[in-house]
């Protein structure tokens, strides 16, 4: 497995429009993301990376709605997604579109959003899955220098494994996209409807919905009644 961390130049795209099929995968994305902007509550949503912000919330009850990268148009705050400039426990909602999938450090990355993400704070996040076409696509040299080729890819497993590990509890999870999204290929109906039946584990892109869970550490007072022993002496008659 190789690792989260690491030094290597990458370079995000600023726009949808910058990746094969981006049209669609923009459209696709958005889709999904209306269904769950209803479910949004609270004061501030923040979307993190160029991508997600061009994205619209606004079926979510949330009216302040920032975005934040290093850049792109649509942002409204220039700052690293890795050390977010936010108060801890301020955000209600954040919007991460392919953004771990184009940072040095996904990790931090996951640690920022559960600092600054109130208790029960939603997370919606999408990201490319490298056990599928798009992933046997980063095994050709010529490929890795193109988006998406050029992302890290990381799989939806290990992305639940780092979110149990923060405490979140994953709410919904849904993958689509049964194809290379290189320019020349074409998405069928067909194929989707087979690909999310019987294929689900091989498709190009993933979105899941995770909710933050605080557990409090300060324990209940011991009840009298629960130190009383369960069998009293003279109780079974002979």
């Amino acid at each position: 497995m190789k690792p989260a961390l690491t030094q290597r130049q990458i370079v995000p795209p600023e726009s949808w429009e910058q990746l094969p099929m981006g049209d669609w995968l923009a459209a696709e994305i958005q889709e999904r993301l209306d269904l769950w902007c209803p479910h949004l509550f609270g004061y501030h949503l923040l979307k993190l990376g160029a991508l997600s912000s061009h994205l619209s919330c606004s079926g979510s009850a949330i009216r302040h709605q920032v975005s934040l990268g290093l850049a792109g148009a649509g942002l409204g705050v220039l700052a690293d997604v890795a050390d977010l400039p936010i108060r801890d426990t301020a955000i209600d909602a954040c919007l991460l579109a392919q953004t771990l999938d184009y940072t040095n450090d996904p990790h931090q990355v996951l640690r920022e959003v559960e600092r600054v993400l109130t208790a029960d704070g939603w997370l919606i996040l999408s990201g490319f899955n490298p056990h599928s076409l798009v992933g046997l696509g980063r095994l050709l040299p010529f490929m890795r220098r193109q988006h998406p080729w050029h992302a890290r890819m990381f799989s939806p497993e290990r992305i639940r494994d780092w979110l149990e590990l923060l405490g979140f509890e994953l709410v919904h999870y849904e993958a689509f996209g049964f194809s290379s999204l290189s320019s020349g290929s074409k998405i069928h109906w067909w194929r989707e409807n087979l690909g999310r039946d019987y294929c689900g584990y091989f498709a190009s892109v993933y979105m899941l919905a995770a909710r933050k869970r605080t557990i409090p550490l300060t324990p209940e007072p011991e009840r009298r009644w629960a130190r009383k022993p369960l069998i009293v002496p003279g109780m079974a008659r002979i």
